[in-house]
């Protein structure tokens, strides 16, 4: 049965910290990443009375929070003879157009066959409520696993389904966007990282000699992203990677749409690719998949990889620098320990890249 759980109080929350804020472009980060102990994140009754009665889903039996990423948590919700999943973003609330504009892109793709839950609209058709002091969005319940994020079939499955998005050339400016210019999170990096080796120095953390050392490599891969052009952008989903499938017994599903928007398809391939660099085979596979699907596009050079990068780095900055803001909420400083030294270690050099940029040809 569902039992009483109070969040955190007496720390900064991650609404408060301008730090976490600098990531709202990040939605979801790794959202399937980080499952937790149920039995220590059971929900309110009282919240979980509220949305079925707002969705009108029945009577909660239980309510269970089963992942968290860098920008909210995940929550399974049982009623009598169903289940499904609630998101609950730790801050920057989306506008209801948005929300709609993006619900509207994912049947687009659904009707293209690219597999995602159902996002559930609230009695009066809204598809963002709120409890009366945090939001919420309801979606199908899927039961399946999340893979390794290297897992070269799931890579090779993501591919496929960026290839049929691509293919839908959903434009901006045709009455399904509204800016039509690019998301500086994909496209900048602006980014002290002297300063930031510096205050981590200052602090000391363990990472902080590993991330003085990378400095130079740091400051030329974001001069390479602030150089690369935007290119010409259709509707993509944004947020393509492993940890956004759920593998079921009898197919996969693409999860977290809520980064849907403009985007260079080149760019989004580049993304993709990232964790398989190394890789000729890998790399070969998952960009002939991407065609074979419909997709066009191609990497030309490292600036191909250019959103990638901007996503690691950008990345990188705001969950070092929420480690290193002691006001934060003990739980999300604890979360982006865990993603800093990995996001070090994985960072590549301009050689790696340009090197994967001539296996994708």
């Amino acid at each position: 049965m569902l039992q009483g759980g109070d969040r955190l109080k007496g720390r900064r929350t991650a609404e408060d910290s301008p730090r976490m804020q600098q990531q709202s472009h990040k939605c979801w980060g790794d959202c399937s990443d980080s499952v937790q102990d149920s039995a220590a994140m059971t929900g309110d009754p009282d919240t979980a009375a509220i949305l079925t009665g707002l969705f009108g889903l029945g009577r909660a039996v239980d309510m269970q929070q089963v992942a968290r990423g860098a920008m909210g948590a995940v929550w399974k919700l049982s009623v009598e003879g169903a289940s499904y999943a609630l998101k609950e973003p730790y801050w920057q609330e989306p506008c209801e157009q948005d929300v709609l504009r993006e619900v509207g892109f994912r049947a687009s793709c659904a009707r293209r066959g690219v597999p995602s839950p159902e996002p559930i609209a609230s009695t009066t058709g809204k598809y963002l409520v709120s409890d009366g002091t945090r939001s919420w969005r309801v979606y199908d319940w899927i039961d399946g696993l999340v893979p390794d994020r290297k897992d070269v079939a799931v890579t090779t499955w993501l591919a496929a389904q960026m290839g049929a998005i691509h293919s839908l050339g959903w434009a901006p400016g045709d009455g399904n966007s509204g800016s039509s210019g690019p998301e500086a999170f994909y496209h900048r990096v602006d980014v002290d990282w002297v300063e930031l080796a510096a205050t981590a120095e200052k602090a000391g953390v363990d990472w902080a000699p590993a991330l003085g050392a990378l400095v130079p490599r740091l400051e030329e891969l974001s001069e390479l992203v602030n150089g690369a052009l935007v290119g010409a952008m259709v509707w993509c989903h944004r947020d393509l990677k492993n940890t956004n499938v759920l593998v079921g017994l009898e197919s996969n599903w693409l999860v977290d749409w809520d980064n849907a928007g403009p985007m260079t398809p080149w760019r989004e391939l580049g993304h993709l690719l990232m964790h398989h660099l190394n890789s000729e085979t890998n790399l070969r596979q998952i960009t002939s998949a991407y065609r074979g699907a419909g997709g066009t596009a191609s990497i030309e050079g490292s600036e191909g990889f250019a959103t990638g990068l901007a996503v690691w780095l950008n990345f990188l900055h705001g969950q070092a620098t929420s480690v290193l803001d002691s006001e934060l909420e003990d739980e999300h400083r604890a979360y982006a320990l865990e993603k800093v030294v990995p996001l070090l270690r994985s960072m590549p050099d301009l050689r790696t890249l340009e090197r994967a940029s001539l296996l994708c040809r």
